[in-house]
């Protein structure tokens, strides 16, 4: 026996006994002869109905129902893979009515209409006229769908199996509009009953599930969710009509009953299906609550587009099929019904085109957030690239890129820049003694220093150990105070690495310029390679140093 991953007996209130007896009634359905079928189905109508006048207990009923449906889905599924049936093959079709030449599932269900009618011309008509019949109930349009059913049944045999149950799940439906319980009882009950019989489990699966499908106050019921959950339990592992059908069901309902991720993860299980399995609707559902989720995510914006974009086409595919069916119904109704009938094609119309409006707006706020993401992707990626990895300091791309334009603001307002080049001295005792990770740790600590002087100035790691300062608008004598202030504190500070306490000292090449207006760009690579001139002179001074550069001309004077 398969166990259930939801205990329905254990979530109900109703008692041991009780539920014993809805067990058996359960199997009863399967095990009653032709002779006592009708007793069983006037016992069983007459429960159903003392029950739906007892209002008060509703969720008794509710658990009842999810019991009764539980335990037969049980035994079913015990049963199956005994042999194959036709009939199951064949109510594939049933998700594709009518069959048109728009739909993207054409051929395979062509194919499959083929296979089981063999091009009989009479069988074939009756096809086309339970296709009108099934349409006219899709579309609401009632009193066409009853003329049709008139007008079929003196034409119907029960020993033309897939006609007569298309034509029964028509009759069902169409009794579902006008609320007759007793007459759809009777009548899903005695098909249900010769589909087993003759077809097997599998076929009867598919009319208990559009049986338990029709009761639509069952749908805002937990017991409702959970009986779908154990029955998909027992047939996720097959790519199958009846799993596509379930699976997609509890896809369906309420997020109440069934949240977003686990709505999420029913969405991979049923797009791994064959496509003629699932019609356009449904595909058009799947995929736009796929990119919907999925854009949430930032590191799913691929896969949401890919989703809305799926999505796009089978809503495109939707359209075509409401415009396939106004064209079908112009060609094979008559002219009082085609009148009445594109009535209601042009209500589902406008419903789609709200769908549509819906599905647009989504798309857009989705592709909105996702620039917004990239924006600031680029950003980071733009601030990263400027940016000293180790340190965190402004680097080379930086000089490169951006200190051109704030020489050119400089000279626009003929304010002094100084540039102060600074070394750490004898750096490579520091690696050799402690090791590269103890180098890079100081580095870091320096950067630290650097950063914290002044926020208004640039520092840019020029090279390995080597940074440059860039001071705006400072004189010389107050650019030189800032640096020996800097100094000082470098060479006071106590550099931890580990247990390791390092000591360093820097030098210092500085020159205080100001930039003409029309040459600023060629004047700062000529700015920054006087206070390395001055670097140079700083460190054969003996290290631990502030020098000054002077013009050429001034040292021959």
């Amino acid at each position: 026996m398969i166990a259930d991953h939801y205990d329905l007996d254990s979530m109900s209130r109703l008692n041991a006994a009780v539920i014993e007896e809805i067990k058996s009634r359960a199997e009863g359905l399967f095990n009653s002869d032709a002779d006592a079928l009708p007793q069983y189905i006037n016992e069983l109508i007459d429960t159903v109905e003392q029950q739906q006048k007892q209002t008060h207990e509703q969720d008794l009923f509710a658990a009842a129902i999810a019991i009764y449906f539980n335990h037969a889905f049980k035994h079913l599924c015990g049963m199956r893979k005994l042999r194959n049936s036709e009939l199951y093959s064949f109510l594939r079709v049933m998700n594709h009515l009518p069959v048109l030449e728009s739909s993207p599932f054409y051929t395979q269900t062509l194919d499959i209409l083929t296979r089981h009618f063999r091009k009989d011309p009479k069988i074939v008509k009756l096809f086309d006229q339970l296709q009108m019949m099934n349409l006219f109930i899709e579309l609401e349009y009632v009193e066409g769908a009853y003329e049709l059913e008139t007008a079929l049944t003196p034409q119907i045999k029960s020993n033309e199996l897939h006609i007569y149950t298309l034509y029964q799940l028509c009759r069902f439906r169409l009794l579902k509009s006008s609320n007759h319980l007793e007459q759809r009882m009777d009548l899903v009950l005695n098909l249900i009953h010769q589909v087993y019989q003759t077809e097997g489990p599998e076929s009867t699966i598919f009319l208990m599930l559009n049986w338990l499908r029709s009761l639509h106050w069952m749908k805002h019921s937990l017991y409702y969710k959970a009986l779908l959950f154990n029955l998909l339990e027992r047939v996720r592992n097959e790519a199958s009509l009846n799993s596509a059908y379930v699976a997609y069901e509890l896809f369906d309902l309420d997020n109440r009953l069934v949240d977003p991720e686990a709505k999420y993860e029913l969405y991979l299980h049923l797009i791994g299906y064959p496509a003629s399995i699932l019609n356009s609707r449904q595909l058009r559902a799947l995929h736009f609550f796929a990119g919907n989720y999925l854009s949430s995510n930032k590191e799913m914006f691929r896969e949401s587009i890919l989703s809305f974009k799926s999505s796009n086409y089978y809503l495109h595919k939707c359209w075509e099929r409401l415009v396939g069916i106004s064209k079908y119904l112009r060609t094979h109704s008559g002219t009082a019904n085609f009148k009445i009938s594109i009535s209601y094609v042009e209500q589902k119309l406008l419903s789609l085109s709200h769908y549509t409006s819906m599905r647009n707006n989504c798309y857009v706020e989705n592709l909105q957030a996702s620039f917004d993401q990239i924006q600031e992707l680029y950003q980071h990626v733009g601030e990263l690239s400027l940016t000293d990895e180790l340190t965190g300091l402004k680097n080379r791309r930086y000089q490169q890129n951006n200190l051109y334009q704030l020489a050119a603001i400089a000279a626009r307002h003929q304010t002094s820049v100084c540039f102060a080049m600074m070394d750490i001295d004898f750096f490579k005792n520091v690696n050799d003694q402690y090791g590269h990770a103890a180098g890079d740790s100081v580095l870091k600590q320096l950067a630290d220093i650097l950063r914290d002087f002044r926020k208004s100035d640039v520092v840019i790691r020029y090279g390995g150990e080597e940074f440059l300062l860039v001071l705006f608008d400072t004189l010389l004598s107050d650019a030189e105070k800032l640096m020996q202030s800097m100094k000082d504190k470098i060479a006071t500070t106590t550099f931890l690495y580990n247990d390791h306490k390092i000591h360093i000292s820097v030098s210092i090449g500085l020159t205080c310029e100001c930039f003409s207006s029309h040459n600023s760009d060629i004047e700062l690579e000529e700015f920054i390679e006087h206070s390395d001139i001055a670097l140079y002179e700083a460190k054969k001074s003996g290290r631990n140093s502030i020098c000054i550069y002077h013009p050429p001309n001034e040292n021959l004077a």
